[in-house]
């Protein structure tokens, strides 16, 4: 029963936390050039503007997330089963990734966002 309960505290403070980050978004059709907010997950981060380019870099699945502003919408896709939105967004703060390096804001990339993902702070 202990642990029971102790399993229902941790989830209710794990979705509590999600939520605090201000507006959520998770249908993703109001996302438009220009929309900036904040990802929490693993993100493949290219720096060419060729969805069959280099995986440069991944982001890691922290509190701070990676947080963005779009560029450009290019199009809907599925990648590894996934339905989701290929974005070139705007770094805007800075983060670090899984390879151990400090990535700096301001730099651009081409991602793949999973319409199941969640996103934060959303703000047309």
């Amino acid at each position: 029963m202990k642990k029971i309960l102790l399993h229902i505290f941790f989830n209710l403070i794990f979705t509590l936390a999600l939520y605090a980050h201000g507006n959520t978004l998770t249908e993703h059709s109001s996302i438009k050039r220009l929309s900036s907010f904040r990802i929490m997950g693993v993100i493949d981060l290219r720096t060419e503007k060729d969805y069959l380019s280099e995986v440069k870099y991944r982001t890691l699945n922290h509190e701070g997330g990676m947080k963005v502003t779009v560029l450009e919408i290019l199009k809907n896709d599925v990648q590894n089963n996934e339905s989701g939105k290929w974005l070139y967004v705007l770094l805007t703060s800075p983060m670090w990734v899984d390879n151990g390096e400090w990535i700096e804001e301001y730099q651009k990339f081409l991602i793949f966002l999973p319409d199941d993902m969640p996103v934060f702070d959303f703000e047309e």
